[in-house]
């Protein structure tokens, strides 16, 4: 009865009650209508058309009491507050994007935020608990807290909050405070008792290190605002550190933990361009547990000595022989030699001509094992045997100028290589994985007289262009290469350090014939659906772990689920990997089996609806 429903809703616009009539309805609402008359503001929203962001009566018991009865004096302030929580306009929840801002009565703005992997939808971190109410000029949307309009920005924040005044010296000295004006940031802010946990030895590393100082702080800072409501159990959040480096969070019996050892004290401070959590203990990237204790530079080096050394007690002598065996180091090409494992790399480097041209200098060597070798398809191995010219622009892939250290490397760091190709570093600190173009790094800093030496479990090949060439050169994702095309986002593919989840010709069959006509037919859907295939950094199959989100450049920075099942991994709900780690010059593609839809549009592409 499609025409009835409609006359229904038609004939239900036209009878509903005023906004202010709506939550004078509704015993709930009691404590926010009593407010509103108090303020004298019912004409005035009764006589124009309003979303009201409305807190139900356990919001406002939930404030205290003494900002209760301040409010209940000061009609002018309690005014303000009240119009923070309405803008112009009819604003429904479809047309609410993540990080959206409007503009209230007050002329403040408050900040949409959408949180798929939970359902969560906060406004300035509140969360709204029942969604649009319809009224006849205007609409509610129901919270679980009172907004309170914020006196700042996160730097102005800082400054006004004492308990953080190490933070903000801290900040200054770094140079760092305009990077914390920027939009959309979560600030997890360590207290002065957090800094003073701090042995004095780390303090005063800090302070004469700018350089480490920033990397430091920064990794206190999410690119993203993440209200309470939207934090999970053993998510990672990215920070804006040179190596955007994760934070874990886990929910556990003292309440929200980051990384280790370290609680959110108080939660959800609202700012102009972000929220601030308060921390009880300073977050130091792991790469730096050791610079900031003894002194080294490296957490690989500290991993490396300790399996080695940890057994013997004998503190001088390991480092008399590490000084020994340094001195004596045969080159890499000796090294290589002496490793059966090594064997069938060798035999091509020698097969290649090579051997002179590496011993005669400084290099890092990206060595594949034999196991490696063995791995590749009969044929590349026979025509690389079958081609020095060939086999030497591969082999010359995996050597680059002069001495790269582990400690030396970092996430997304470029090397150029002999052949005159780079190759990508990816760190991936949740499971400890190192790979270089999507090969996993298997050992570490094999020191040589001549430069150094890690081992890798997979032959790298030179790719043959970014990821826009690569889908242009593969048949079986010709209908997504027209899509990008339609759409005019291959400049977008053109930029660095992207994954792409790649809808094979087969996934894209499998959408109904009216999913495709509205994709093709709306512009702005196409662009968002192909850009929620895309993860704004480089995931190799190696760094993926189960139950990980990853953000995509969609326009709402939507999320994608990684879930490792029987069948591989799968993305979302049913779109599974077919083929990984397509390597690119600017990231890495994976065919996947389905398309990946966001989920707001699942009734747009199925009934019409937005």
């Amino acid at each position: 009865m499609k025409v009835a429903v409609i006359l229904c809703a038609i004939i239900s616009q036209c009878l509903a009650a005023t906004t202010i009539e709506t939550l004078v309805a509704d015993p709930k609402m009691s404590t926010l209508v009593s407010l509103v008359t108090k303020a004298g503001l019912v004409d005035a929203i009764n006589g124009g058309e309003f979303t009201i962001f409305a807190p139900n009566n356990d919001a406002f018991s939930a404030l205290p009491s003494a900002t209760l009865t301040a409010l209940g004096n000061d009609v002018t302030a309690l005014a303000n507050v009240l119009k923070y929580h309405v803008v112009q306009g009819k604003v429904p929840s479809s047309a609410a994007s993540n990080e959206q801002q409007l503009t209230t009565l007050n002329g403040d703005k408050v900040r949409f935020n959408i949180y798929d992997h939970n359902n969560a939808v906060t406004v300035q971190g509140s969360q709204v608990i029942a969604l649009d109410k319809i009224a006849s000029n205007g609409i509610i949307h129901v919270l679980n807290k009172v907004m309170m309009p914020p006196e700042g920005d996160i730097v102005d924040i800082v400054a006004k909050t004492s308990d953080v005044s190490t933070l903000l010296s801290l900040v200054q000295q770094a140079g760092i405070a305009n990077a914390l004006k920027g939009d959309a940031l979560t600030v997890f802010a360590p207290t002065n008792d957090a800094f003073a946990r701090l042995p004095s030895s780390v303090v005063s590393k800090l302070t004469n290190d700018k350089n480490l100082l920033t990397e430091v702080l920064e990794y206190h800072v999410v690119p993203h605002t993440e209200y309470s409501a939207g934090l999970f159990n053993r998510e990672y959040l990215r920070t804006i550190d040179r190596n955007n480096d994760r934070l874990s969070i886990h929910f556990d019996g003292a309440g929200v933990r980051i990384n280790t050892n370290s609680h959110v004290t108080k939660a959800d401070i609202g700012t102009t361009n972000g929220v601030i959590h308060l921390i009880d203990h300073v977050l130091i990237p792991a790469r730096y547990y050791l610079t900031l204790a003894i002194g080294l530079r490296s957490w690989h080096s500290y991993t490396v000595l300790t399996r080695q050394y940890t057994k013997r007690k004998m503190k001088v002598a390991v480092i008399l022989c590490a000084i020994i065996s340094q001195c004596l180091a045969a080159t890499t090409i000796e090294t290589l030699v002496a490793d059966p494992k090594m064997s069938t790399l060798v035999s091509l480097v020698t097969k290649a001509g090579l051997v002179d041209a590496i011993n005669g200098g400084e290099f890092t060597i990206f060595a594949p094992n034999n196991d490696a070798f063995s791995a590749l398809p009969a044929a590349t191995l026979t025509a690389l045997g079958n081609d020095v010219t060939a086999l030497a622009d591969v082999l010359k892939y995996h050597v680059v100028q002069g001495k790269v250290p582990s400690s030396a490397a970092s996430n997304e760091l470029q090397l150029t290589t002999l052949n005159g190709d780079k190759v990508r570093f990816n760190i991936y600190d949740h499971n400890n994985a190192v790979t270089v173009q999507g090969s996993q790094v298997i050992a570490l800093d094999k020191i040589a007289s001549n430069g150094i030496i890690h081992v890798l479990n997979k032959v790298m090949m030179p790719p043959e262009g970014d990821i826009v060439d690569i889908v242009a050169k593969t048949s079986d994702v010709s209908t997504l290469l027209s899509l990008v095309q339609q759409a005019g986002i291959a400049n977008a593919l053109k930029g660095d350090a992207l994954t792409v989840f790649a809808p094979t010709n087969d996934a894209f069959a499998r959408l109904p014939s009216s999913v495709v006509s509205k994709l093709t037919n709306d512009k702005n859907l196409l662009t968002e659906v192909l850009e929620y295939h895309v993860v704004p950094h480089t995931e190799y199959s190696a760094g993926l772990f189960n139950r990980e989100y990853l953000r995509t450049i969609d326009r709402h920075n939507d999320r994608l689920s990684i879930h490792f099942d029987g069948a591989g991994v799968r993305i979302n709900t049913n779109s599974h990997v077919t083929k990984a780690d397509i390597g690119t010059t600017n990231g890495v593609i994976h065919l996947i089996d389905h398309v990946l839809i966001p989920a707001r549009y699942y009734l747009t592409l199925a009934i019409g609806r937005k």
